[in-house]
């Protein structure tokens, strides 16, 4: 084995001959100086490596590292599963915190691998090359099992590395969906009670028949004298008694028109919040109560409009409030 130094990077020939021949040329122009820094100081550490960064899963993947492609994996899964609690669930958390939550996840998905990177590839080579030299007779033969190894994974590399990104691709897509979803808005049980319930009927009261006089018959005797007549008052019909209107006061017509859903929610005070925004952008403003399993929530929209183009218009200011926005049609 060779056991000169080359003094360009400070570290054995041999050493560097191998781990040039594991990284590639193009790769071992961009790693190698790096990797020459490990070897003199006899130990990894932290580097930041935009490649390693943006490359995330794809990176990993291509340089076989499949121990931190299995924790970056986990990472990746767990921080999509909390972000997607926080949009669905957690009604009550402000709409800033979300945006800020996410935004730390996302740094924290690429500062990983972008720090870690080149020690967890600095560590696979080793790997690599000492096996390499164990399996070979000559030194010769173990660079040429490391060139070929490179040669024949290479293809293979970039297959799997875009199917890794374009996993994360579809992750963050899913994610973007499960952040626009808002529920379709249902017709309010109120506009439901109004419209099966029937008005009262009103009918008037019949007045009793007047008996009919009695008949005089042929015996009765005539009787002779002046009978005062007394002329009783005009009997008006009687009126008809009318019923009152239902109180209705409660119930609440179902609206018309094109609208935007903002929302539920279940803490009345973040409803009143969204809704003086709203109105504090001009914007019509309708609440409605809703019943749950997770108990009454409030229902925040804006309209009702005309036309969609109206409706599309108002959602875009919606979101500029940084409220979630859905137009829905009649």
């Amino acid at each position: 084995m060779p056991a000169g130094v080359d003094h360009a990077n400070g570290m054995p020939s041999g050493t560097e001959a191998l781990l040039r021949a594991a990284l590639g040329p193009s790769a071992a122009r961009v790693y190698l100086p790096i990797l020459a820094r490990f070897e003199e100081r006899g130990r990894s550490g932290l580097v930041w490596s935009p490649r390693a960064a943006l490359g995330n899963l794809a990176w990993l993947v291509y340089w076989r590292l499949w121990d931190a492609v299995l924790v970056q994996s986990i990472l990746t899964v767990a921080g999509a599963g909390a972000l997607g609690w926080l949009w669905a669930r957690a009604d009550g958390v402000p709409m800033g915190v979300r945006f800020g939550m996410a935004v730390a996840v996302a740094v924290l998905w690429c500062a990983v691998p972008g720090l870690w990177g080149v020690a967890w590839l600095h560590g696979g080579l080793r790997q690599r090359t000492v096996a390499a030299v164990e399996d070979a007779d000559t030194f010769k033969e173990a660079l040429e099992h490391l060139e070929r190894s490179v040669f024949v994974w290479r293809p293979r590399g970039y297959v799997l590395s875009a199917l890794a990104a374009l996993s994360v691709v579809l992750l963050v897509w899913g994610a973007g969906q499960l952040l626009r979803g808002t529920a379709e808005p249902d017709e309010p049980a109120s506009a439901a009670l109004l419209r099966s319930t029937p008005p009262p009927s009103i009918s008037p009261v019949a007045m009793p028949a007047p008996a009919p006089a009695p008949e005089q018959t042929a015996a009765s005797p005539v009787v002779d004298k002046l009978v005062p007549v007394i002329e009783s008052p005009a009997v008006e019909p009687a009126a008809e008694r009318v019923l009152p209107d239902p109180d209705l006061s409660g119930v609440r017509p179902r609206v018309r028109g094109f609208g935007v859903n903002v929302g539920l929610f279940s803490v009345a005070a973040n409803a009143e919040r969204a809704k003086e925004r709203l109105s504090g952008a001009g914007l019509p403003v309708l609440d409605d109560p809703v019943e749950s399993a997770r108990g009454p929530l409030t229902r925040v929209r804006v309209g009702p409009f005309d036309r969609r183009e109206d409706a599309e218009a108002a959602a875009q200011k919606v979101r500029a409030l940084g409220l979630e926005a859905r137009v829905y049609a009649p």
